[in-house]
């Protein structure tokens, strides 16, 4: 039983010296709802069934996406937090300057791949 508290007491260390670290270097973090990642699509947001552990793709009935079950979790992930915490603005507003001379209007769809690139800091 010792074994069980020192992991749970080393886990709890490693999320206070993380925000520490995060503070220290200025970047936000933030806690999102890890429940049912992988039962969502992170491309349009339908809710496909359970998936057993053997199944190992994503693929979307909705719109067709598919990538390997444990990106889209972390899809799904990133997308919670960015909605959550969008500081105030709504997320194109975040993502793409709306409203700011010289920003183009954009459609939903650049603001998907907008946010993707900023999000996880992808270059085109």
């Amino acid at each position: 039983m010792l074994g069980k508290h020192t992991l749970d007491a080393a886990f709890g260390q490693f999320v206070t010296i993380l925000k520490w670290v995060a503070w220290k270097r200025d970047v936000f973090i933030a806690k999102v709802d890890k429940n049912h990642t992988s039962q969502i699509c992170p491309n349009c947001g339908f809710h496909t069934d359970k998936k057993l552990l053997s199944q190992r793709e994503h693929n979307c009935p909705e719109c067709g996406y598919c990538t390997h079950r444990d990106v889209a979790a972390a899809q799904v992930i990133r997308n919670r937090g960015v909605e959550d915490y969008a500081l105030g603005l709504s997320v194109s507003e975040n993502v793409c300057g709306d409203g700011l001379a010289g920003a183009a209007m954009s459609s939903q769809e650049s603001v998907k791949q907008k946010l993707l690139s900023v999000s996880l800091r992808i270059p085109r």
